[in-house]
């Protein structure tokens, strides 16, 4: 158990934003020398994934984080200093269906990435049918909430939607049942034939403009599977544990702020299909770096 209590610590330690700080501007533009993009804005890192020659994957986690609302309040200092209390509150929300088919462009961009480099994907038809992954009955969409504050510093409350890509789930945040799903994983992935599982996460927020941020994306990889025989003679079974846990092959150096138009004019009202053509070509640039980083 206390093995299993371990991989959750460094599970909830690795996925959280793992980059240095700093943001970069993006345009499209920037995607004409995808080699320069990489080397300014991604981190990649596969080099235990190629010695190990690993050669099918499944993708088991695959969402998309997607702020919806900030209120900032001024800081207990500024408070104090002139007695008033200034609460804002920032919105951007859109259909689900919006999300659900950007998480899903996500999915299909990654799983491409692999394939074109020789990594078979389980589909998500065969994980479906898996009776082990089905029994968790993960959710597809999540809501979700942070807050930061300080004596000198507003404070934020942040509200989000996490959407996954159709057909998978969300893993659990409750640590009972994560440690029921971490002492599954190993199964699930052997029983699927695959080497090892991916989880595919980012996260996208706006700045004052409503120009989309790419604040988070992280691919991180389990993998060398081994078995071993555990268990009393009469009663004994197999149990696969990964020597590879949660390794970053993918994440991003810095956050990506879109300078792509999102309006008609700069008083106009938001113009959801040029939104869309920034976010879509933030996220493409960095499947696509990662993409060429495999090779």
């Amino acid at each position: 158990m206390s093995k299993i209590l371990k991989s959750i610590v460094l599970l909830l330690l690795i996925t959280q934003p793992l980059f240095a700080g700093g943001t970069s501007k993006f345009t499209a533009a920037d995607t004409a020398d995808i080699s320069k993009f990489v080397k300014k804005n991604l981190s990649i890192d596969v080099k235990k994934m190629k010695k190990l020659g690993v050669k099918k994957l499944v993708i088991l986690e695959c969402y998309g984080e997607y702020v919806t609302s900030k209120e900032v309040t001024n800081s207990a200092s500024s408070q104090r200093y002139t007695g008033w209390v200034n609460t804002k509150t920032d919105t951007l929300e859109f259909d689900k269906d919006y999300y659900t088919v950007t998480s899903n462009l996500v999915y299909a961009a990654v799983k491409e990435a692999f394939e074109a480099n020789g990594i078979e994907i389980v589909s998500k038809a065969d994980i479906q049918a898996n009776e082990a992954y089905i029994s968790f009955n993960l959710e597809e969409e999540k809501e979700g909430r942070g807050a930061s504050s300080g004596l000198f510093k507003p404070t934020t409350v942040e509200k989000s939607q996490k959407v996954s890509t159709t057909g998978l789930g969300i893993f659990p945040s409750s640590p009972l049942k994560m440690i029921k799903l971490v002492m599954n994983l190993g199964e699930i992935t052997h029983s699927l034939g695959a080497e090892g599982f991916l989880q595919v996460k980012f996260k996208v927020d706006k700045n004052k403009k409503d120009q989309p941020v790419l604040d988070q994306f992280d691919i991180l990889l389990s993998t060398d599977l081994r078995g071993q025989e555990v268990g009393f003679k009469g009663d004994k079974k197999m149990r696969y544990d990964f020597y590879v846990q949660w390794q970053p092959i993918l994440k991003l150096k810095v956050e990506l702020e879109s300078q792509d138009p999102v309006r008609e004019d700069k008083k106009g009202p938001l113009n959801v299909a040029m939104y869309d053509k920034a976010l879509t070509s933030m996220l493409s640039a960095v499947t696509n770096g990662f993409s060429s980083g495999l090779k």
